[in-house]
């Protein structure tokens, strides 16, 4: 099989570590997917280059050295090896760095991140999820969220990253609901729907009153036994529609379009739509391949 496989993509963020091998034709033909993210590997002493060729090695021919693109946190201060940002407004098909590597069977590079200088913003990963995008839509003007433990909203401008914003919301929402008062309160796994819109709205329509409404999510639990499933569901809305009051706040949007994984995109398709604010939703796994695949075109220019 090595011998088909024209290139390897490699997504590498924090948590995950996911690889695919690329046909001639650009088809995958193989995946292998691992919890060796950035910060696993850091704990086990920083061999990234170990680390990865555990996974592939396997693909690989002597004597022939397969490109590899990667992006992620893999490029970040603690990574591989720290590359650069390309600084916003820029292309999403950012530049790429080659990584320094002891084994010679493999040359890999790295997409670069994007920053922006202000207000102060940076962001990994998410810039490959973009032109895998635009790759497929290269027309598209608009806003771009990107959901997750901290979401990007990117404005799309003439086919370039104008200006984006990053939102600390999942990680608010994790802290909150293990580690806050409100633990108590949202330890149900099930979910409300009507509870989930109601705190989009109030947040987005009333963003200074959030620290309270959230304080009230114990009260009510207190004085009136309230459903669990519908506090869960109420915290995490109210977090979202305070980060669509910070976004949207003053803009006319027509459409978002939301890449990320299954769950999460439906919770911010479902408060876009409390909204009236339409949107069409893409697999971040999917799109951020795209992009990887524009990274290999570049460097084979």
């Amino acid at each position: 099989m090595s011998d088909k496989i024209e290139w390897i993509a490699v997504d590498w963020g924090t948590t995950n570590l996911r690889c695919f091998a690329i046909s001639p034709e650009g088809q995958v033909i193989n995946t292998a997917e691992s919890d060796q993210g950035m910060a696993a590997v850091n704990e086990k002493g920083g061999d990234f280059e170990g680390t990865l060729l555990s996974i592939i090695d396997h693909w690989l021919d002597p004597g022939r050295n397969p490109p590899v693109i990667a992006c992620g946190m893999v490029g970040a201060k603690q990574g591989w090896q720290e590359v650069p940002y390309d600084e916003a407004p820029c292309s999403p098909r950012t530049s790429l760095t080659k990584v320094n590597t002891e084994s010679g069977v493999i040359d890999v590079w790295i997409h670069a991140g994007v920053k922006q200088s202000e207000p102060a913003d940076v962001m990994r990963g998410e810039e490959t999820q973009i032109s895998g995008f635009l790759a497929m839509e290269p027309e598209f003007a608009g806003m771009i969220c990107l959901p997750g433990t901290h979401s990007k909203w990117a404005k799309i401008v003439d086919g370039a990253i104008h200006t984006f914003s990053s939102s600390m919301t999942g990680e608010v929402f994790d802290l909150l609901s293990k580690h806050s008062i409100l633990r108590h309160s949202v330890g149900s796994d099930e979910w409300n729907d009507d509870s989930f819109a109601e705190g989009v709205r109030e947040s987005f329509e009333h963003p200074a009153k959030v620290l309270n409404r959230l304080f009230s999510i114990r009260a009510r639990d207190l004085l009136q036994q309230s459903d669990k499933s519908g506090a869960k569901a109420y915290l995490s809305g109210s977090l979202i529609g305070l980060e669509m009051a910070g976004v949207l706040e003053n803009l006319s949007i027509e459409e978002v379009i939301i890449i990320g994984s299954p769950g999460v995109s439906e919770r911010y398709q479902t408060a876009l739509a409390s909204l009236n604010i339409p949107t069409r939703c893409f697999s971040s796994g999917d799109i951020t391949l795209k992009g990887l695949e524009s990274g290999y075109r570049i460097i084979n220019c």
